[in-house]
């Protein structure tokens, strides 16, 4: 057997503040294979200035990871990520929440900044289009309160709705986006960069198909389509539209086409769909021209995405 050459580590320059960041040997050494980077701790690139790297043989692939997650979104957006980040639905995945969050392609940052980004515009109604709600939205992400006046009540309210079907109280689910207006509620699942999570037969499954009404296929043909995500905020949404008395609920697939709008359009097929129930595809380009004009640092932070948000 033919052994590999050694991993060469070499200095590199570090993007946010162009010092030399030598790599830790040591460190490489100890990991041997293993070289995926969960936290700064296991980065054998780390910086002075507090931004580490992902492990990558390839400098060019290496993914920045900032040195705390208020350090990876905007300077407008900072404001209440802290709390949220702590007061995430599922307890059990905190920690790692926060850690992830903190990776340059972190699909949570992109979330939170887009989101928070038209709450302060005012323009969360964009995700309603063409509709225009009346009356302040309020907003949930990753099931804590983000603003408005009813988002704790809404937050307990969607707690209480997992609680219901029987999630562990440590784990319940967490939809990265819901907007409540008096007359709508809104569930966003977002993909930055993957496509939508596929899990055939998965055993989590008959929690989320005990309303046959609901579905316009039987329950082992939508547990066998494996959109499990997709499903569970189905059924977690609409019972918080009836909980809240709300007559409106709508789901919405948020990402780039390429990645998932077929797949969204498969999932469509299983649904019962109705003028006050739905589910739709929009890109996230979709939503932020509905907003338009935005904020020119939003627009800027689009802009620099736009291989993935197909933003000019």
């Amino acid at each position: 057997m033919v052994d590999r050459p050694r991993m060469e580590f070499r200095d590199m320059r570090c993007r946010a503040c162009q010092r030399l960041i030598k790599p830790d040997t040591a460190l490489a050494t100890s990991l041997g294979r293993r070289l995926t980077a969960a936290t700064r701790e296991q980065c054998i690139y780390r910086c002075s200035c507090g931004v580490s790297y992902s492990n990558a043989r390839d400098e060019a692939r290496r993914v920045m990871i900032a040195a705390s997650p208020e350090l990876n979104v905007p300077n407008q957006v900072r404001s209440g990520l802290a709390e949220a980040l702590g007061h995430s639905l599922n307890r059990r995945n905190r920690r790692n929440k926060q850690m992830k969050f903190c990776f340059e392609t972190s699909e949570d940052a992109v979330t939170w900044t887009v989101f928070r980004g038209l709450q302060q515009q005012g323009r969360l109604d964009a995700l309603a289009q063409p509709q225009h709600p009346a009356g302040e939205p309020a907003l949930v992400i990753w099931g804590a309160p983000a603003g408005g006046a009813r988002s704790s009540e809404i937050a307990s309210a969607l707690a209480e709705v997992c609680r219901s079907l029987g999630e562990r109280a440590t784990a319940f689910s967490e939809p990265d986006v819901v907007v409540v207006w008096p007359e709508l509620v809104v569930f966003v699942e977002a993909k930055y960069q993957s496509a939508n999570e596929r899990r055939q037969n998965f055993h989590g499954f008959p929690r989320y198909l005990d309303r046959r009404e609901l579905f316009a296929a039987p329950p082992e043909e939508v547990a066998a389509a494996g959109y499990y995500e997709l499903t569970r905020n189905w059924r977690i949404g609409t019972a918080l539209a009836e909980a809240l008395g709300i007559p409106d609920f709508l789901l919405v697939n948020l990402g780039p086409p390429d990645r998932i709008e077929a797949e969204a359009e498969a999932f469509a097929s299983l649904l019962n769909r109705s003028a006050s129930r739905d589910f739709v595809f929009w890109s996230w380009s979709d939503i932020l021209e509905a907003a338009a004009p935005i904020e020119p640092w939003l627009d800027r932070y689009a802009s620099a995405r736009h291989r993935l948000l197909y933003w000019r």
